[in-house]
């Protein structure tokens, strides 16, 4: 048996050739050697504050989202829809439980600080005697590697040919860190796992199998800050004074020098910093160092923060750097970070988890797959939802269970809940300029049972409009004065002003259409959809009335012919049909 390590997750460091193991054995357990002179791994690079705060934003943000498994449905029609599938076997699994030693957040956290650090992530997945799937393990990515096989070899009873692609494995059950360099316990011996069995979400990968890793390609960045701080922590553990040597004018012995160096050492050192010190024998203290606003400290500690941030693609205002913030609000921040930093992974996700967990042939092929829920990192603020919603249920695009689910609240368990409304003054643009104009109602009792001559009666006619407008305008100017007193108005106060003045005048309507059809009955205006949706739809305007600056008294007379017009079109519509019904049942 062969095979072929896909193994390309270093690049060569000339510092560090084979001609010198011991060296080469420290890159390998505590990383490339740098430029500054510290040694960085993927373990020492979490001890840069900017690489921890990015790991643990995009980490934490990937466990924090919502995981579920969807359903692709088809509508009568052939449009495409989804829903959550939460009767589905791995719904439990991804989303709150993948194993029983950790939840889903703990899971998808430690797999995403993988990918982030290591440039791969890795996930075995564990299957019963019937081949389903009943739990995700996290895999240590520094003992697992991807293989080639040069030679036929087959794992589990699978057989697997040559060229194919698996993974081995020396992590045991009970290892105790991802750090290469520390002892592990119970670490088991080498094996193999069918690719199949592998969750594998690699970062930025030259071949497009083994993603390489963060930490090695950007080992100079980490190592500078590392350095910049450990500068910074011996500075002030010195008291905050500079280097520098002490001259003596004469040569000392050996015994002498030695006695020399502890009693520095004593007077200086622990508890005695900050403390005099006396100078003997002629001896003089001459600075040798850069003074840390000489060497810009502090402007190489802010770029270096501003650099890392940028190789994570994590904006600089995410983990505390505010100074050159500029954003209007937080929903514009949960944008850009769920934009440019959080869906490339999202998408690596989506799709390794599609191909590995969801079968691709059979009934259920391309039927279920898995998606993160991100609308919790773009809630908008309270007056933007308000607006946001007032727009969907207006234009009958959102109902108001939708609203509720969206709002994380119990839906209302009535039918009309589950209704969208439609604006009264459009209609369809391709039949725009095809059918007549919406008219107020059919005079003949029997062309109202077909359906017909919605157009062929005005309300009783132009000069009986003008007639109720002038009636009801002073009511009508009463209550719009109210409601504009008022710097924003809700539903119900605009239920209160105007549904009165409207069921008022729409039985006096209803009451002279019955006349003319020669019917009997209610309007039910009062208790129909139809005024509480032209109410809801003259609420949109309000913003129109308080800018009317003035011009209040025609801008009431403008709404309430509308108004007169769309009653009357409602009250002749329901006598015509309840006049059609009774000449049906006689």
């Amino acid at each position: 048996m062969g095979l072929l390590r896909e193994f390309r997750s270093s690049l060569e460091n000339p510092s560090t050739p084979l001609s010198f193991p011991a060296e080469w054995l420290l890159d390998i357990f505590n990383g490339g050697r740098t430029d500054s002179g510290i040694r960085v791994s993927e373990m020492t690079a979490l001890q840069v504050s900017t690489v921890f705060a990015c790991v643990q934003l995009i980490s934490g943000a990937m466990g924090f989202l919502d995981l579920n498994v969807y359903e692709r449905i088809l509508y009568s029609d052939k449009r495409a829809g989804k829903r959550i599938a939460y009767e589905h076997d791995l719904f439990d699994i991804l989303e709150n439980e993948p194993n029983d030693e950790m939840s889903s957040f703990s899971f998808r956290k430690t797999l995403q600080a993988h990918a982030l650090l290591w440039g791969n992530c890795y996930a075995e997945i564990q299957r019963d005697n019937a081949n389903r799937i009943v739990a995700l393990w996290p895999r240590n990515p520094a003992r697992i590697r991807p293989y080639r096989l040069t030679d036929p070899m087959t794992i589990k009873g699978e057989s697997v040919p040559r060229g194919g692609l698996i993974y081995k494995s020396t992590e045991g059950m009970e290892t105790a860190s991802v750090d290469p360099a520390a002892a592990p316990y119970n670490d088991g011996p080498e094996r193999s796992i069918l690719k199949e069995d592998m969750i594998h979400i690699p970062g930025l990968a030259l071949d497009g199998r083994v993603g390489q890793s963060v930490t090695n390609l950007a080992r100079q960045a980490m190592g500078l800050a590392l350095a910049t701080e450990k500068f910074g922590a011996k500075f002030f553990g010195n008291g905050a004074r500079p280097y520098g040597v002490l001259q003596h004018p004469a040569a000392l012995k050996p015994a002498a020098l030695e006695n020399l160096k502890r009693s520095i050492q004593e007077a200086l050192g622990g508890e005695n910093v900050q403390r005099p010190f006396v100078l003997e024998e002629g001896m003089k203290w001459q600075e040798t160092s850069t003074k840390p606003n000489e060497g810009q400290f502090l402007e190489t500690r802010q770029f270096q923060k501003s650099e890392i941030c940028s190789i994570f693609l994590v904006p600089p205002h995410m983990i505390g750097d505010t100074e050159k913030t500029n954003r209007a609000n937080t929903e514009q921040i949960g944008i850009e970070f769920v934009t440019f930093t959080l869906s490339p992974w999202l998408k690596a996700w989506k799709q390794e988890l599609k191909r590995k967990l969801f079968p691709k042939v059979g009934r259920s092929a391309n039927k279920f797959f898995a998606n993160f829920d991100t609308s919790p990192l773009v809630m908008p603020d309270a007056e933007s939802r308000r607006n946001f919603y007032n727009s969907g249920k207006q234009w009958g695009w959102l109902s108001t269970n939708a609203i509720l689910e969206r709002e994380h609240m119990n839906p209302i368990d009535k039918p009309w809940a589950d209704g969208y409304w439609m604006p009264i003054n459009m209609q369809d643009a391709e039949t725009a300029f095809n059918e007549p104009a919406q008219g107020p109602g059919p005079a003949d009792p029997d062309a109202a049972a077909a359906g017909e001559g919605a157009d062929t009666k005005p309300a009783k006619d132009d000069k009986l409009g003008k007639r109720y407008v002038r009636a009801y305008l002073k009511l009508f100017r009463d209550a719009f004065g109210r409601v504009l007193s008022r710097s924003w108005c809700d539903s119900e106060a605009f239920n209160r002003a105007f549904r009165p003045v409207f069921e008022t005048m729409g039985e006096d309507l209803y009451r002279l259409a019955a006349d003319e059809f020669g019917g009997e009955g209610e309007s039910g205006l009062a208790e129909s959809r139809f005024l509480a949706d032209y109410i809801e739809a003259m609420r949109t305007r309000f913003p129109e009335w308080k800018a009317a600056n003035g011009d209040a008294d025609n801008v009431a007379e403008r709404e309430l012919a509308r108004a007169v017009k769309a009653i009357s079109i409602e009250v002749y519509r329901a006598a015509g049909t309840q006049r059609a019904k009774q000449l049906v049942e006689a």
